[in-house]
């Protein structure tokens, strides 16, 4: 029951209690709006629900954050903060830390979900939740903080670690994560998987003659001019130095990866402009099919370099690894 003496809260008691049946105790709410008044001097986003989920508290700091004004936020379920497309997971995320902090009864237990601005933007939030007991009844507490800056920092690492600096090709790492995939579906598939190790012939010389930031330049036109070439489906990744590997998926025959081997050394005829300089330069280009050649990623990138010195010690083409002639076998 209100008593007469509580008229003062009335109003903000009417306005709750239009959008949850159980209207909250003028105490309660006299306590709720002190404690307000502690969490708006911080500067972090902190609301308090209660037990039907309901927003009872929203500091400044909330306001900032998601675009609320407190009296049209006030008496709202908590749901409609949460962005609609990860409503359910969020609800779950959210869930969870009621019970722990209602049964364990431990401080601000943290998890991430999604929250969903006034203007309908997406933030990702960290959210610590407290209970938090004032006068018989149970409220919680939740702390937000818009974590996108972090996220985006944790993306950017992630990024370079599979990146190469220099080309923005994937690395090494990437590759080796790309050819474990691509082997997985060539023989689920039934089909053929070629390694194709590409090394420049001159670039000793052109980075002596023209400086290394020429050299760079030029390793940066070879990676666009090999993404143009190949399918989008095919990676092309630079291992170090003047090095490339290009994975070409989905072949049927070893004939068809010296077909599209080909296509890469014809992508060499142009000369680069770099630096307002016209640069020639050629790949030596080796080759390992699956399973021809091997099952798995280091075998193939084995033979594949092998079939690349092959072909620079030939001056030749594409050249297809070929094993070792035994020569045990040879006829004298």
């Amino acid at each position: 029951m209100i008593r007469k003496e509580d008229a003062s809260t009335a109003h903000q008691e009417d306005r709750i209690s239009r959008n949850e049946p159980t209207v909250p105790a003028s105490r309660l709410v006299r306590q709720i709006d002190r404690y307000l008044r502690l969490l708006n001097i911080t500067r972090e986003a902190i609301l308090c629900v209660d037990d039907a989920c309901r927003i009872v508290a929203f500091n400044q700091g909330a306001e900032k954050l998601l675009g609320y004004s407190r009296q049209e936020i006030l008496g709202t379920p908590l749901l409609d903060l949460l962005c609609s497309r990860f409503r359910c997971e969020a609800k779950n995320r959210l869930a969870a830390l009621t019970r722990i902090a209602r049964e364990e009864h431990l401080t601000f237990q943290t998890d991430r979900i999604i929250a969903r601005h006034k203007n309908g933007e997406r933030i990702p939030c960290e959210v610590s939740l407290s209970q938090s007991p004032m006068l018989g009844h149970s409220l919680f507490t939740l702390v937000v903080r818009d974590s996108s800056k972090r996220l985006e920092r944790e993306q950017r690492l992630a990024y370079r670690v599979e990146h190469d600096d220099l080309t923005d090709l994937p690395n090494r790492v990437l590759l080796n994560d790309r050819l474990h995939a691509g082997l997985a579906r060539a023989g689920r598939d039934g089909k053929r998987l070629a390694v194709v190790y590409l090394d420049l012939d001159n670039f000793k010389p052109i980075n002596d003659r023209f400086g290394h930031q020429a050299g760079d330049c030029l390793l940066q036109a070879v990676a666009r001019r090999l993404i143009d070439t190949v399918r989008q489906s095919d990676t092309v990744s630079r291992l170090g130095g003047d090095e490339f590997i290009v994975c070409i998926e989905q072949i049927n025959t070893p004939q068809d990866a010296l077909a599209a081997a080909a296509k890469l050394c014809d992508a060499f005829k142009q000369p680069f402009q770099i630096l307002g300089t016209e640069i020639d330069t050629r790949a030596s280009i080796g080759i390992a099919v699956y399973p021809d050649h091997g099952r798995d990623a280091p075998t193939l990138l084995r033979k594949a370099d092998e079939a690349m010195y092959a072909a620079k010690a030939a001056a030749a083409g594409p050249q297809l690894y070929q094993p070792p002639t035994d020569a045990g076998d040879s006829c004298d």
